[in-house]
């Protein structure tokens, strides 16, 4: 039998790894060569990197992660953390919203080359040690966060989702909801589907995305000239229970926007335990992480919703913080709102 006459076909043993000094061996040129060739630099004839990438993917060739991360300073991971998602509340009332996010996040960093891991709230937690990131996504920084405190500190490239409320984050790219127009239009819609009293039923989570929906709530409350009828449920207490006090007022609401699914559906068992018909004697709305129905077309009554697109959120999160490592300096990006009306603000 003739010998293989192909002096660049290394010799390689049941599991090891093709290099980049094999591809070199193949083709006859040096190791600097073909790293230049493989990575699109230096100046290096077309001809020769045409021949250095089909030696390449002939053998089998994939570049060495680690190796790559020392080269470029990049590990290819990005960093994805809630806020206050420690808080047993937030996890039960946002939690659609948050895989939705997650969700959006995870497929365009894959599309980009990237992974995606989710990490604790606590930089205390000695995470950072172990799994090193590129960059980080926090979503609802609340006061005094810790995290984005450490992250700015030691120069770690960070995004949020919702503007930070602390001073001194000015120059940390944002990501947020359109919640100026959005609120507007759903009260808005509220009003003119015959509401005379528009409640609402807000959250103690101290984030952004709560105080400015509180703020939007009661900037139209005086353009209006009604009083604002807030409730918001304690710590440790049930939604409804908050629900109900909001529906028993002397001034009782004949309308209540709930920041969350999990508010609305508060609202709905407070109105039954009160008599009260969706959407004759009260129409709710709600804030849904999407636009779809589905879910939404299961409950007792459909709910009319404020869609936030959590999906394309996460995604321009992921954008944003890569245009950030590519050394851009890209604008805050606001993701506009949807309202989608559903029976519950249906009448007649």
């Amino acid at each position: 039998m003739g010998t293989n006459s192909r002096r660049s076909t290394p010799d390689k043993g049941a599991g090891r790894r093709v290099g980049i000094r094999d591809v070199a061996e193949a083709t006859g040129l040096s190791i600097t060569t073909v790293s230049h060739a493989l990575r699109g630099k230096g100046q290096i004839a077309p001809a020769t990197r045409d021949r250095v990438r089909r030696a390449a993917e002939e053998l089998g060739y994939r570049p060495d992660p680690v190796a790559r991360g020392l080269v470029s300073g990049r590990t290819g991971i990005l960093g994805l953390v809630v806020g206050h998602m420690s808080d047993r509340p937030w996890a039960s009332t946002y939690r659609p919203y948050y895989a939705a996010f997650s969700a959006g996040a995870t497929m365009t960093a894959v599309e980009r080359d990237y992974a995606l891991v989710v990490v604790p709230g606590d930089p205390t937690s000695g995470l950072w040690t172990r799994v090193p990131m590129d960059g980080l996504i926090i979503v609802d920084p609340v006061h005094d966060d810790p995290l984005l405190a450490d992250c700015t500190g030691r120069g770690m490239p960070v995004v949020t989702d919702g503007r930070p409320i602390d001073p001194g984050y000015d120059g940390v790219p944002t990501v947020e909801s359109d919640l100026e127009h959005g609120m507007a239009e759903l009260l808005r819609h509220l009003r003119e589907s015959g509401a005379t009293r528009v409640g609402l039923l807000s959250g103690p989570e101290p984030d952004a995305y709560t105080q400015d929906c509180e703020r939007l709530y009661r900037q139209w409350c005086a353009g209006t000239g009604q009083a604002p009828l807030v409730e918001t449920p304690g710590a440790v207490e049930e939604p409804v229970e908050a629900a109900l006090r909001l529906l028993s007022s002397p001034d009782r609401p004949d309308a209540v926007h709930g920041l969350n699914e999990t508010y609305g559906q508060a609202l709905v068992v407070a109105a039954r335990r009160l008599g009260l018909t969706v959407p004759d004697d009260l129409m709710i709305s709600v804030m849904r992480e999407s636009a779809e129905s589905a879910g939404a077309a299961d409950w007792d009554v459909p709910l009319t919703a404020l869609s936030l697109d959590a999906r394309r959120l996460g995604a321009q999160c992921v954008t944003t913080l890569i245009d950030v490592l590519d050394g851009k300096k890209p604008d805050n990006v606001v993701v506009p709102c949807t309202v989608v009306v559903r029976g519950s603000t249906r009448r007649g």
